[in-house]
């Protein structure tokens, strides 16, 4: 389904508008800046789906938020709509992410429209994915091609979002196909289109 098609037939659930309401100097880096959004509409149930599809999402339930790192950008997303952006070049980039973060909630919105309420176990097998687990489904030769000294490094770097799947050239030989699709069902149990 096309994004134009989403929007019209979804039209009275997506969110509109994410307006910057406060930006500051970055603590980071002076140089750049953070900022505070706040989308038209409260964003609670969307946090789960975005919590399965973006890899190296970090979600707490009770504290109604999901932040995860995009490119060098801490994003979180609060259940009530506020979205929080550090360190960004200007003005122009916030508003260039704040379009991305928009179609990225629209997607999850419109995701749990067409398939509804996500099983918890799903979030909570998520919640439990370590190292070790992803580790298990690793060659487990220590080939070093990805970068990192051992299989275990390059597990515990593709759960935190610094290494992708594709880092590891091993996984796309024939024996190692189903285990990469494993992990990668593991790490983004759904996909938003």
């Amino acid at each position: 389904m096309s994004e134009d098609l989403a929007e019209l037939l979804f039209a009275d659930v997506i969110v509109r508008k994410i307006e910057i309401k406060e930006i500051s100097p970055c603590t980071a880096d002076p140089e750049r800046i953070k900022f505070l959004a706040q989308a038209d509409k409260p964003l609670e149930d969307v946090l789960p789906i975005l919590y399965l599809a973006i890899p190296n999402a970090k979600y707490s339930e009770k504290l109604g938020a999901l932040s995860y790192m995009h490119q060098q950008h801490l994003i979180t997303i609060f259940a009530n709509g506020r979205i929080s952006m550090t360190y960004v070049k200007d003005r122009n980039e916030a508003n260039q992410l704040v379009e991305e973060a928009k179609r990225l909630i629209n997607r999850a919105i419109i995701y749990l429209k067409t398939h509804g309420k996500l099983n918890q176990e799903i979030i909570q097998a998520k919640k439990e994915l370590t190292p070790i687990k992803i580790y298990e489904l690793l060659p487990k030769t220590n080939c070093k091609m990805c970068g990192e000294q051992s299989c275990f490094a390059f597990a515990a770097k593709l759960l935190n979002g610094e290494k992708t799947l594709q880092d590891c050239q091993l996984l796309d030989s024939k024996e190692c196909g189903a285990f990469k699709f494993k992990i990668e069902k593991m790490i983004s149990p759904i996909k938003l289109k």
